[in-house]
């Protein structure tokens, strides 16, 4: 199945400018990054996450929020910014771009906004993204675990779904 959206997403010269200068900050971060390999993750757990809890998910739009989830960290690191929010808005910009429609648009950044915060419904997509955020770090291998500010009831010690 070809995602139409998310596709178009990969192909957009503003989401590779933000991924390239996102690359390029998180370049000397001994912490989790959040490139292609992370993005990708978040959407193929969020799937398997949605199937487990029997949660109807739109493949095109999960794998969209999840390559646009974090490209606000840019506005973070260079101005202090809510990654959520400022990747809400870029994303909102690209979705336009890409003649994304509305509706789509909209679920699309609902789960951008959330992927922060968790919920206590399990059955709902939004908690399923956040989950899948949160599961796609392995930090039983992680380098800077000593470091690492994550509490230790939230980090990956163990595959689950």
């Amino acid at each position: 199945m070809k995602l139409k959206i998310a596709n178009a997403i990969l192909n957009d010269p503003v989401f590779r400018r933000r991924i390239e200068k996102l690359e390029e900050l998180e370049k000397d971060r001994i912490f989790c990054g959040h490139g292609l390999d992370h993005l990708l993750n978040v959407a193929r757990l969020t799937m398997l996450i949605c199937q487990e809890r029997e949660i109807t998910a739109d493949p095109d739009i999960v794998y969209s929020a999840a390559l646009l989830h974090d490209i606000g960290r840019v506005e973070e690191y260079t101005m202090g910014l809510p990654h959520e929010n400022a990747g809400a808005d870029a994303a909102g910009k690209i979705l336009s771009g890409i003649g994304c429609g509305a509706e789509e648009t909209e679920e699309i950044i609902r789960l951008i906004l959330c992927h922060r915060k968790k919920r206590s419904d399990r059955g709902t997509i939004e908690s399923a993204f956040y989950d899948a955020d949160k599961k796609s770090r392995m930090c039983s291998f992680c380098k800077a675990q000593a470091e690492c500010n994550w509490p230790d009831e939230k980090r990956n010690l163990i595959i689950e779904v």
